[in-house]
């Protein structure tokens, strides 16, 4: 059983599409800026599938959370 929400300890990174038409940009980056993160990217232009259309973009984050200290 959890104890405390993961992301109040643990870093965050958000990437999204600023015409996204399921979760507005706005909301992405309330609960971005609600939660902290260490890191945000909007990709201009970009839908919901960021991980389809711009898997490039996707991946880099990926890495860079993954190597980051």
């Amino acid at each position: 059983m959890a104890t405390a929400a993961s992301w109040k300890r643990l870093p965050s990174y958000v990437i999204y599409g600023s015409a996204d038409r399921n979760i507005p940009a706005e909301a992405h980056r309330f609960m971005a800026e609600r939660a902290h993160v260490r890191k945000t990217v909007a990709i201009e232009g970009a839908s919901h599938a960021l991980m389809v259309s711009h898997p490039d973009k996707v991946a880099a984050l990926i890495e860079e959370a993954a190597s980051a200290r």
